[in-house]
């Protein structure tokens, strides 16, 4: 259940209640919806839960061509997978498009932070070593110097 579901369930029991005369209840109801709808939105969960960023980025690999596995390696196999796909002339440019430069890629501080939050100590240097993003499409922490299929010009989402 989302958070707007959750709000709409709760404007309806807020609802029931005013209906029925029990207006405290009501009002406790609305304060609780205020409260939640102000309240800034919470970390993406897969920042948060290591196995479902893991599932996620699998899935990424598996349906969605995301690596290469290692960008610093020349990976002329992948690379020339990606300008087939693409239909891109020149490996330079497919080499380009990469997850650091994608729109759906989030580094806003909000977002570092939420990263930060679930990788604990030692997340700084982890972030600044894989250059670390958020990957909107996808729901990954995802690394600037890779790209997949889902990759979108007009990007990073900054500040």
């Amino acid at each position: 259940m989302n958070k707007r579901q959750i709000l709409s369930s709760l404007a309806n029991i807020a609802e029931d209640f005013e209906n029925s005369h029990e207006v405290l209840f009501a009002n406790r109801i609305n304060l609780i919806m205020t409260k939640l709808a102000e309240k800034e939105e919470d970390c993406p969960e897969a920042t948060q839960d290591i196995k479902l960023n893991l599932k996620n980025r699998q899935k990424a690999i598996n349906e969605h061509g995301y690596g290469p596995a290692d960008p610093s390696q020349p990976n002329d196999k992948f690379w020339k997978k990606k300008m087939e796909m693409w239909k891109v002339d020149e490996i330079s440019e497919v080499k380009n498009m990469l997850c650091g430069n994608c729109a759906a890629f989030d580094i806003t501080k909000k977002t570092l932070d939420c990263i930060a939050k679930g990788i604990g100590e030692g997340a700084v240097e982890t972030i600044n070593a894989g250059k670390l993003g958020y990957c909107k499409f996808l729901k990954f922490k995802c690394a600037a110097k890779r790209t997949c299929d889902a990759w979108v010009t007009g990007g990073p989402i900054k500040d």
